[in-house]
């Protein structure tokens, strides 16, 4: 399962030597397009350059995303990236995760950083026809407010209130939010007040609904099967460059990587397994493109069940994790080990001295020290129980159901036994976070889970990960509960510079990885697999990959 986006924390709101700073217009969503191939994404060779348009694509997923609304979306990725072709925000990130200018031709932002002023753009129009205004704006932040289930809705607790002025909208914080344009204007996906204020429970909300101002239209949805989408030929932002899109739902990896090899999907969502990247770049037609990776694979603990309660049991089988082994063997080395702080070392506010230890003598003082005795069996038995635990994983997960047997193997060497159990995802998220609200508790020993890569752009994402307050914490799918962790989370998200902000991050990565209430196994790097004879026209975002909006939308 991969977590809603948390958007960037950098952008152009950090200087405090003018009065006011503004996005001028001119830096739309044409920049998007510009700065494509960002982060080490290969530039495509001009002498085998592929089509920069084409009648019809066809995209490979995996699961199914549900109805395609703000509400209904299933994952961050590539759910989230589908709801963006129908439905925009305010502003959009671009290549190098830096708000621009969408529904807002630009921000005005007062130097303490507690008010945002936005003139809307002119002449946009929802899907139906009817006239965008700022109080769909308005509208939105109420609705939200309202609306908090799951984990689609926006973190509003920052925003005082927002008022409506002619085609203006202007946010008032309660206090200073440096990261508030990218976090929160670019991560807030605009509803149509005329359309959603009849909807009393939007997570029901149906494909009719999923009407937004976005460069596509939702026109018809088959559950387990797909989607497809069509050219939204009035959109304000420029032609996009693919008439009609269809996304097919391909459960299994393999069907998908033949279906490129064959020319039935013309591009698959998922990064291509490691194995499998270097036979299918000797494909005709086919192309790889590669880039920094922000998404995480972790190991998850029930912080709330014995004896996962204990940090030294965690700390235990974090030492006894060889991560470098599971890059090495699990993605050949195609991406980076965890940190034990979470974040990502190349993002923003990273503290790079934290470095993941596998020690399995430190693991075995440890669960000395805490009593767990050697069984007849080699399975330690703590508090006269063996310690045998279930390990759950996605079946559709190749990747994480091998890194999931290497760590039963690592665990056994010291006297933890593991069963990995593997099952459809659904059935696992309703273990793990049911109903996508923490406040529902879980039901699981250690489950193999990861987050989307815009989770590592945003400061304040890391409290809410293991902050215990539900209605702040709400990505807590560990039931972490720990005095010192949400003071630091509370820090996190009061202070009003990046410099502050930044600071306290680093402290509360510091805790993260002495409280160890999970441990960030690795962070694969993006390899993306598309047909370049058939559209050779995507924009790798940094992070991300290169299913995003930059990479349908012709500004030009």
């Amino acid at each position: 399962m991969l977590g809603r986006a948390h958007l960037s924390p950098t952008g152009p709101f950090t200087t405090q030597a003018i009065l006011t700073r503004i996005i001028p217009v001119g830096l739309g969503l044409s920049l998007l397009i510009t700065a494509c191939g960002g982060g080490g994404a290969a530039a495509p060779d001009s002498s085998d350059a592929g089509p920069k348009q084409a009648k019809q694509l066809v995209i490979g997923i995996g699961t199914d995303e549900g109805t395609l609304t703000p509400y209904t979306q299933n994952t961050g990725y590539p759910g989230s990236n589908l709801v963006a072709l129908a439905y925009d925000k305010l502003l959009e990130l671009d290549a190098k995760n830096k708000p621009q200018p969408l529904l807002a031709e630009r921000v005005e932002a007062s130097p303490d950083n507690k008010t945002f002023t936005l003139p809307l753009r002119s002449g946009v129009k929802w899907h139906d026809g009817t006239p965008f205004s700022a109080q769909d704006v308005v509208f939105s932040v109420d609705y939200y407010r309202k609306h908090t289930v799951s984990d689609s809705a926006p973190q509003l607790e920052v925003v005082q209130n927002v008022t409506a002025s002619g085609n203006s909208v202007t946010f008032n914080l309660k206090s200073g939010d440096p990261e508030f344009s990218s976090r929160l204007l670019a991560d807030m996906r605009i509803l149509p007040k005329h359309v959603w204020e009849a909807i009393d429970k939007p997570e029901s909300a149906t494909v009719e609904q999923a009407i937004g101002t976005g460069p596509y239209k939702l026109v018809s949805y088959k559950k387990d099967q797909g989607y497809e989408f069509a050219a939204n030929a009035d959109y304000v932002m420029g032609k996009p460059k693919i008439d009609k899109i269809r996304v097919s739902i391909i459960p299994q990896p393999q069907t998908a990587l033949a279906g490129l090899r064959t020319k039935e999907i013309h591009m698959w969502s998922r990064a291509v397994p490691a194995e499998q990247a270097t036979s299918l770049e000797q494909q005709p037609g086919v192309k790889i493109v590669d880039g920094p990776g922000f998404s995480s694979t972790l190991l998850a603990f029930n912080n709330g069940r014995q004896p996962f309660d204990d940090p030294k049991i965690r700390q235990a089988i974090a030492a006894a994790i060889d991560t470098q082994k599971l890059v090495d063997t699990v993605l050949q080395g195609r991406g980076k080990t965890g940190s034990p702080g979470f974040w990502h070392p190349n993002a923003p506010g990273a503290d790079t001295s934290l470095k993941h230890s596998f020690d399995a003598s430190r693991a075995t003082k440890l669960l000395d020290e805490v009593g767990a005795t050697a069984g007849a069996d080699g399975i330690r038995v703590l508090n006269g129980k063996p310690m045998n635990f279930t390990l759950l994983v996605q079946s559709s997960s190749p990747e994480r159901i091998r890194s999931a047997e290497l760590i039963r193997d690592m665990l056994k060497a010291v006297g933890i036994g593991v069963s990995v159990t593997s099952m459809d995802s659904d059935s696992l998220d309703a273990k793990v976070w049911p109903e996508y609200d923490v406040s529902k508790g879980r039901d699981y020993d250690m489950s193999m889970w990861g987050w989307s890569a815009p989770v590592q752009l945003d400061a304040t994402a890391l409290a809410g990960v293991v902050d215990s307050d539900t209605t702040l914490g709400r990505l807590n799918i560990t039931g972490t509960k720990d005095a010192e962790l949400d003071r630091l989370s509370d820090q996190v998200r009061a202070a009003t510079t990046l410099d502050d902000r930044y600071k306290l991050l680093g402290e509360l990565q510091k805790q993260v990885a002495e409280k160890a209430p999970f441990v960030t196994l690795y962070y694969p790097d993006g390899g993306y697999a598309y047909r370049q004879d058939v559209f050779d026209g995507w924009v790798y975002q940094d992070g991300t990959g290169i299913l995003n909006k930059a990479s349908f939308v012709d500004a030009g």
